[in-house]
């Protein structure tokens, strides 16, 4: 048995390990002790093991929102410039705040996931073609404007004579 990882206090320290999303080669290396060990104790603990792992996945999700949320938004970031001194240390020169502009890949990946029947590629390939067929139809309305029949005058139409075969029907 895993007799040297039976330790309450150390069955602690391990699930925190995994909570923070270290491996389990990370783990079993910070505690020196051989893989089969570890992998005797995971058995042991196997639904804290589990539930550890949960909590490091959605802490990893957690993570990746805030990344993402920074890059739809953009924001102000704080540059720092160095720069060598005499006695060969970077010194701290100055600071500078500078803007980040919101990155078009991380909105484009944002809606997709959040609506992807409203923002996939074909519908908005749609849109577009949409968009072209609207224009068209203006531009035919447009044409069609030109033959308004307020722009014909009664008096200067042409009078046809009708054949006299057809007088009859009339």
């Amino acid at each position: 048995m895993a007799k040297k990882l039976n330790k309450v206090s150390l069955n602690k320290k391990i699930i925190k390990k995994i909570e923070d999303g270290l491996s389990d080669y990370q783990i079993y290396k910070a505690l020196k002790v051989a893989p089969s060990t570890f992998n005797i104790w995971k058995k042991e603990h196997k639904q804290e093991y589990n539930d550890a792992k949960e909590v490091a996945s959605l802490n990893a999700l957690d993570l990746v929102e805030q990344h993402l949320n920074k890059k739809i938004f953009g924001g102000w970031r704080l540059k720092q410039r160095y720069e060598i001194g005499d006695d060969g240390r970077e010194k701290l020169v100055s600071y500078e705040r500078q803007q980040v502009d919101p990155e078009l890949n991380a909105i484009m990946f944002y809606l997709k996931a959040n609506n992807p029947n409203k923002w996939n590629a074909l519908e908005i390939a749609k849109l577009k073609q949409d968009e072209g067929n609207i224009d068209n139809l203006r531009q035919l309305v447009q044409d069609l404007s030109k033959y308004d029949v307020k722009n014909y005058n009664q008096d200067n139409q042409e009078v046809y004579e009708i054949p006299s075969e057809f007088d009859d029907e009339v």
